[in-house]
């Protein structure tokens, strides 16, 4: 059997339970959906996606999909309807034979709208036709201090410790880990990527930003939250690891960026997963 490329696609999409003033959800959910189908991707990760109404909107634009198990979900949290799932939503082209959701753990001092996301990660086996897959879809913690760098750094701990990692499985985790190259403080010790690569874990663009920024305010208006510009980062990552995975063949790339449908530009990355 040949290698089958993986094209998988992430993005955070900024749908928020409140559509406060100048976020033009209706607009950028609009976009979101004319575009999707073109991408052509086998996998599609997004994050921040709480809303069960527009869930349900996202599974009837994508009928050809599967969806994870817990795309139907809904809990009522801060008298409000959320998911099941802290925001996170799989498609894949292949068949999903397992999912869990695995929560980030709660601390005290957590900031409020951290606690409210219900942040975590979403694990899901595929069977592809070059044998079973495992993904993780991840949003870790925001912030650019040192403390919220180190609580990155814990939280991706836990999922690797935690997780239903298997040595012998080629694994993906993908999604917004909230950490750039640049701004991570490995003076203050280990960061996330220090403790993904002690695991095995590979980065598809090798730590590589420039041109692959999905966090720009410089571009996309919808990133500006204040009345000073934060640099461009990419905070979007997507890791690999396990036998008969690489990157390629093609570079990773932007996308959902012209015109952007979130505070956050798309990242398409392609990986190979060896046959039999």
């Amino acid at each position: 059997m040949t290698g089958v490329v993986v094209r998988l696609v992430s993005i955070n999409i900024w749908d928020l339970p409140v559509p406060f003033p100048g976020l033009d959800r209706a607009l950028r959910r609009d976009r979101l959906r004319a575009r999707l189908p073109r991408l052509q991707a086998d996998l599609l990760l997004f994050q921040e996606a709480f809303l069960p109404t527009f869930r349900r909107t996202l599974l009837a634009t994508l009928p050809e999909y599967h969806a994870d198990a817990r795309a139907r979900e809904q809990r009522r949290r801060w008298l409000l309807r959320f998911d099941g799932s802290g925001g996170l939503l799989t498609f894949s082209r292949w068949p999903i034979t397992r999912t869990a959701f695995q929560p980030s753990r709660h601390f005290r001092g957590m900031k409020l709208d951290e606690r409210i996301g219900h942040k975590g990660v979403l694990w899901t086996h595929l069977e592809t036709p070059a044998g079973t897959l495992l993904v993780g879809n991840v949003h870790l913690y925001a912030g650019t201090r040192p403390i919220e760098a180190r609580v990155r750094a814990i939280q991706v701990r836990q999922v690797l410790q935690r997780g239903p990692l298997e040595r012998g499985l080629p694994t993906i985790l993908a999604g917004d880990f909230n950490m750039a190259v640049e701004l991570e403080r490995p003076d203050r010790g280990p960061t996330g990527f220090h403790v993904l690569a002690e695991h095995g874990f590979i980065e598809v663009a090798g730590g590589r930003s420039p041109g692959l920024h999905t966090m720009a305010p410089s571009t996309n208006r919808y990133a500006r939250y204040l009345p000073w510009h934060r640099p461009d980062r990419r905070l979007t990552q997507v890791f690999f690891r396990g036998p008969g995975i690489a990157a390629g063949p093609e570079p990773p790339a932007l996308c959902l960026h012209q015109p952007p449908v979130s505070d956050h530009f798309g990242l398409r990355a392609t990986l190979t997963l060896a046959g039999d």
